[in-house]
């Protein structure tokens, strides 16, 4: 479980919008995906070629750093841990599944079906990268961070963990003044900063929130930086016109912002890049 502050900004009203990367289970990437003042991009199932995947399995399966002891209701109140009686007979019935979701997989490779649908038994033992951007998280760790009297979490373990990863990123982050007319560009170094153009960087850090999306967990490409600069501009061209007759992909646009009021989208205080590439899109259609 991890998270990284990739991208801090402040603008002169006081909104702050933060970017970061965030490693946590695949089983909790529906209760993150809930909450609507996130602006995400993930790495996807769809691109990882299913011999990756299943490597990257058998090397590094997820496992719950404790199980939910049963019982009537969605909130466990008790856990089996290391230590506990039943941990070594639950642990054996976990991997055990492992190794069955594997076979699986490699059973529906043979059959000739597309990585699509094979990848999707092996997602309960994938750890998941997502880069998210928010000007709003106290509901987020009010909702995920809950504990009962006795302290026990309320909700899902694991989001509760990335929850409270990306609680102590945000906190351990300071944020850098962005005056108007400046940019929140996630994954840009000061020198890149220095150097390029202006729509350049924009350019340049949508790409790279973007690359998320082939993001192989077996290390072969990493999130953010593509190999050359040259690289990620045209990422960000292939964002805009896909070809083939596929629609652009602008959800990456939305990391990268400016500030405004009242804000655009799901941000407060700031316009996301994505407002202004809509407009200008459909100021060109007839």
């Amino acid at each position: 479980m991890n998270a990284e502050v990739v991208a801090d900004s402040v603008n002169e009203a006081g909104d702050r919008l933060t970017t970061m990367v965030v490693t946590l289970p695949r089983s909790a990437l529906a209760e993150l995906n809930t909450h609507r003042v996130f602006s995400r991009n993930s790495a996807s199932s769809r691109a990882v070629p299913v011999k990756r995947m299943i490597e990257y399995v058998q090397r590094s399966p997820y496992v719950p750093r404790a199980f939910s002891v049963n019982k009537p209701g969605m909130n466990a109140h008790e856990f089996i841990e290391p230590g506990s009686p039943q941990w070594a007979d639950v642990l054996e019935w976990w991997m055990e599944s492992v190794e069955t979701a594997v076979r699986q997989a490699r059973a529906g490779l043979e059959l000739g079906v597309h990585k699509q649908e094979v990848n999707r038994i092996l997602e309960p033992y994938l750890m998941h990268t997502v880069v998210v951007s928010s000007t709003e998280w106290d509901n987020f760790f009010d909702q995920r961070l809950a504990t009962d009297e006795a302290g026990a979490p309320l909700a899902y373990l694991p989001i509760f963990d990335a929850a409270a990863a990306m609680r102590d990123a945000l906190a351990g982050s300071t944020p850098r003044s962005v005056a108007e007319g400046d940019w929140h560009t996630p994954f840009i170094a000061k020198d890149e900063r220095d150097v390029l153009e202006p729509d350049q960087v924009r350019a340049v850090a949508a790409a790279r929130s973007a690359r998320v999306s082939y993001f192989t967990p077996t290390g072969d490409r990493v999130v953010g930086a593509g190999p050359s600069l040259e690289a990620d501009l045209r990422l960000c061209e292939r964002l805009l016109d896909p070809g083939q007759g596929s629609a652009p992909h602008l959800s990456p646009f939305e990391h990268v912002a400016t500030p405004a009021t009242p804000g655009s989208g799901n941000f407060t205080g700031w316009r996301q890049w994505r407002a202004d590439v809509e407009a200008s899109r459909s100021s060109r259609e007839p």
